[in-house]
């Protein structure tokens, strides 16, 4: 049995929208049992309950999807969890697609998956208008043609996707996966099977046209309002892009503005959802859609500095280390009150044995007096349990926090593995770069605690997000008993 899914087998997680205006959460709980509205038809209340939560963001916090205030825009978030007690601490959050570079790329369909691959990390390296390690990427595989490989490829300004997360992390919300509002709004959205559809989207500062088939995004293209500032210049723009897509695709394609979209027939059952005039709830809605998707199967474009599989392992490892560490704190002050108490009331019966035999030469031993001595008897034999138990007991949080301590800034650790404290210890993570892998090690070198560092040299070839797989042994394990 694998003790950390047995520790983290119920997956909580919460669809996050942020725009430059608004935060919207959604996610579903048990439904109560309460009475049930009809609406329009539906009379069978649904099994769960969907909760809508939206939160104004003021002015100048996120402007066109760049995190500008941090301390606000955290301060807004962790007001949202306080006050609707969201026990959910995984997120999976759609940002505003403004600053996020998308295009789809074809590649032969009979190449194997390893030339797919490398062509994909050529187009990555030569054909975005960023330097790649300037950027985060991520890649998804459309499958919706028999003659070759249409692959989306997605960028993000590694400083532009590092604020997001950054602000989330503060608040203790964990983030799976960072996408944009469109793939959000792909998964939410209704439209007939086998049917491309232009829509309109209308941001604050921008409208973004983009076109989706059976839910996979084709193409993308914001418009700055300076450009199209009224409505008939806007359909006049909307009219060349379609017509150009149409002779691309040499097919039919069908025009909708977003505010008149319908959600997916298995969420119109909500009322909060199917009633909403403005029909806002698409982003996060489509966010939480993605949050269902089994551990260890989603594999859609995730602008992280690691794909959603490898942060649900990231965070369940995180989440693994902080239990043993609260366990064995939890453990030390059961014990150290236990101590506390046997000691004070040792003291108060010596204290009153003293001051009676001042009192009176000779009297006789009172049965409480007898009880009360068995009583300290088996406290003390406790205490001498409790203090044999203690020095055979390993302290393991005193080695988490020496590798907490000596991780630099640019290591992400995925997974700590210690067999046992005679035996290697090992950690696998991923580096920002080469150097900063290396000054991991020498810091790791230089602790009291550990000894033969080894880091296996790999992927020489690759210059940014390196991964490593590190493994050193403690010095002298009598350092991490309790004393």
């Amino acid at each position: 049995m694998n003790i950390l899914n047995l520790l983290t087998k119920e997956k909580h997680v919460a669809g996050v929208e942020i725009n430059d205006l608004f935060i919207r959460v959604t996610y579903f709980r048990p439904r109560k049992r309460t009475i049930f509205k009809k609406h329009e038809g539906i009379t069978k209340p649904p099994k769960n309950e969907i909760v809508l939560i939206e939160e104004s963001i003021p002015p100048n916090v996120v402007s066109n999807g760049i995190v500008v205030d941090k301390v606000t825009l955290g301060k807004i978030l962790k007001k949202i969890w306080n006050k609707e007690k969201l026990k959910k601490s995984y997120a999976i959050v759609s940002i505003p697609e403004d600053k996020i570079y998308s295009h789809v790329f074809s590649f032969p369909k009979n190449v194997t998956e390893q030339q797919l691959e490398l062509a994909i990390n050529l187009a990555i390296d030569f054909q975005l208008p960023f330097k790649k390690n300037e950027v985060y990427t991520g890649w998804e595989n459309n499958n919706v043609s028999n003659t070759s490989n249409e692959i989306l490829i997605s960028a993000i300004p590694k400083n532009i996707a590092d604020d997001y997360i950054e602000v989330l992390n503060n608040v203790d919300i964990s983030v799976l996966a960072l996408e944009s509002h469109i793939a959000s709004i792909a998964r939410s959205i209704k439209l007939n099977a086998g049917e491309t559809t232009l829509i309109t989207k209308k941001n604050q500062f921008s409208i973004t046209v983009f076109s989706l088939k059976d839910g996979i995004n084709q193409f993308s293209r914001t418009l700055p309002l300076v450009f199209v500032n009224d409505e008939e210049k806007l359909i006049s723009e909307v009219n060349k892009i379609k017509i150009s897509l149409e002779s691309e695709t040499k097919e039919s394609i069908k025009l909708l503005s977003l505010i008149n979209a319908t959600v997916k027939d298995e969420y119109s059952i909500y009322p909060e959802i199917s009633a909403d005039p403005e029909s806002k709830w698409f982003v996060s809605l489509g966010a939480f859609i993605r949050g269902e998707i089994a551990q260890g199967e989603d594999y859609q474009i995730s602008l992280l500095p690691v794909g959603t599989v490898k942060a649900y392992e990231y965070q369940k490892s995180k989440t693994f280390i902080t239990l043993v560490r609260n366990i064995i704190i939890d453990i030390s002050i059961f014990f150290l009150i236990t101590f506390i108490i046997a000691y004070l009331l040792i003291f108060s019966l010596s204290q009153i044995i003293t001051n009676t035999s001042t009192n009176i030469s000779i009297a006789p031993v009172s049965p409480e007096l007898v009880e009360k001595e068995s009583l300290i008897k088996k406290i003390n034999s406790l205490t001498s349990i409790s203090s044999s138990f203690l020095s055979s007991t390993i302290n393991w949080s005193i080695l988490i926090d020496e590798i907490n301590s000596r991780t630099t800034s640019g290591i992400i650790i995925s997974n700590f593995s210690v067999p046992s404290i005679n035996e290697n210890v090992s950690i696998i993570g991923l580096a920002k770069d080469r150097d900063t892998l290396n000054v991991f090690k020498k810091s790791l070198q230089e602790s009291s605690y550990v000894t033969q560092v080894e880091l296996p040299i790999t992927n020489l070839e690759q210059k940014a997000d390196i991964p490593f797989s590190l493994s050193f042994h403690i010095k002298d394990p009598s350092m991490l008993y309790y004393k």
